[in-house]
């Protein structure tokens, strides 16, 4: 867990956030292994200590698993069980969990679970290089490991600076599309929108090239592509994903906001649109900042409650009420120049537990870095605000004139209240052009 997170906690709320999102990733890392009794034993202690209360062995007997008081006289298997359950936490911290500062433990004589210090909190160690018979392209995954890694240290170091709190960004706090984040006392995710990419190996067995393509979006994806198609034998996983370089950009201009008046850091995480888990969903406020075709989990609910549509690619917007079609075509423009016009959504709704959600999303970068310096300039927020007319629910379409991938200026096209229930269900009410069977 990143040191910031560590540090700060918000009264009442912290705490259980970060029993919440401890135990979501211990559930979703399987690291209670196959059992049929650790993960219900687990989320029982969970749902109690969210409670403040402490069971007795004989409430863990009966509500877990349903023994009654006279079996228990001749049965320690509760406590075998509890065993088990601190010997697999043990594991998961010492192992996958090892770079987290905290951890769960189930104390000695106690059902319950609390948050301590993780004795065994470790930095990663340096990723080992890739065999020779890989022979990766050099170039390319340097180019997508030092983005990474200056986006991540650019971040956090623009977040922290003394002298980043200044009048506009203080100005822009205080707009309707970013008070609510900040001064709701929840914590906030940068949610990233990322790609999965895999290799693709050449007869002599070398990785020559890396793919991406839009039906395949995780390691589960590939292991499909490859068993039904005959073609597809050579591609490989390489667990890599990468960030479009717009959104680096963003991050750079959206994170100073992230900070109360009074100087205080709001506790924030950067996370992968692909790693964005349901509790983090549930309990944190969500930035998204990438393009429109990286907005995984979130893209259903942001389109649900919204009078735009995506058309037959990720660079047509449709506006539903007046039938018109906004294609981005700066990538079509003949002269080779890249000249033309792209679009981006700005987006404000309210997550499922009152959580606030903000989407800054384009077709392309230009599209996307353009409608960041749109959200970060205080007229450009007062005159979102004057349009959007009180509501706390918008969406606002933006014309970005770009030249490659630089975005020269943006114009505000118009601004709808979004109308309806927001669907967080993942039915969707629409197919998207990756998901054309849906």
């Amino acid at each position: 867990m990143p040191g910031p997170i560590a540090q700060i906690t918000v009264p009442q709320l912290a705490e259980a956030e970060l029993l919440r999102l401890h135990a979501d990733r211990i559930l979703a890392s399987e690291a209670l292994g196959r059992s049929q009794a650790l993960e219900p034993l687990f989320r029982y202690l969970l749902a109690c200590s969210l409670e403040g209360r402490t069971p007795k062995e004989l409430e863990v007997a009966d509500e877990v698993f349903g023994r009654s008081a006279g079996s228990l006289d001749q049965d320690a298997s509760i406590r075998v069980h509890i065993h088990r359950l601190r010997r697999k936490l043990d594991e998961y911290y010492a192992g996958p969990g090892g770079g987290e500062a905290e951890r769960l433990i189930v104390p000695k004589a106690d059902y319950r679970l609390t948050i301590t210090p993780n004795p065994a909190f470790h930095k990663p160690p340096p990723t080992a290089p890739f065999p020779r018979s890989l022979c990766l392209r050099r170039r390319e995954l340097t180019a997508v490991a030092l983005m990474l890694i200056c986006t991540a240290g650019l971040t956090w170091w623009l977040a922290a600076r003394p002298d980043a709190v200044e009048a506009p960004l203080v100005a822009a706090r205080a707009s309707p599309l970013w008070q609510p984040v900040v001064g709701n006392g929840r914590r906030v995710a940068l949610v990233v929108g990322d790609y999965y990419i895999f290799g693709e190996r050449d007869a002599e067995g070398s990785i020559t090239r890396l793919v991406r393509e839009f039906d395949v979006n995780s390691p589960r994806d590939l292991q499909h592509r490859v068993a039904s198609d005959a073609h597809a034998g050579n591609y490989v996983d390489l667990d890599l994903d990468y960030l479009p370089v717009g959104v680096g950009n963003a991050l750079r201009v959206i994170s100073p906001i992230l900070r109360r008046s009074d100087r205080a850091v709001v506790p924030t995480m950067v996370v992968p649109a692909s790693k964005l888990g349901p509790e983090m969903v549930k309990l944190t406020n969500l930035v998204y900042l990438g393009y429109l075709s990286g907005l995984g989990s979130l893209r259903d609910p942001m389109f649900s409650g919204s009078r735009f549509a995506v058309g037959s690619s990720y660079d047509e917007i449709i506006d539903k009420q007046t039938g018109h079609h906004y294609l981005a075509d700066t990538h079509l423009d003949p002269s080779g120049r890249n000249s033309g016009q792209d679009y981006a959504l700005i987006s404000c709704f309210t997550g499922v537990s009152g959580n606030r959600v903000v989407v800054i999303a384009g077709t392309r970068d230009a599209a996307l870095m353009q409608a960041a310096e749109f959200a970060a300039q205080p007229d450009m927020l007062a005159q979102l605000a004057r349009q959007a007319q009180g509501a706390a629910s918008f969406d606002a379409l933006l014309a970005v004139e770009g030249l490659g991938n630089i975005g020269l200026r943006a114009r505000l096209v118009t601004v709808a209240k979004r109308s309806g229930e927001t669907d967080w269900s993942g039915a969707g009410r629409q197919a998207f052009p990756d998901e054309p069977s849906r």
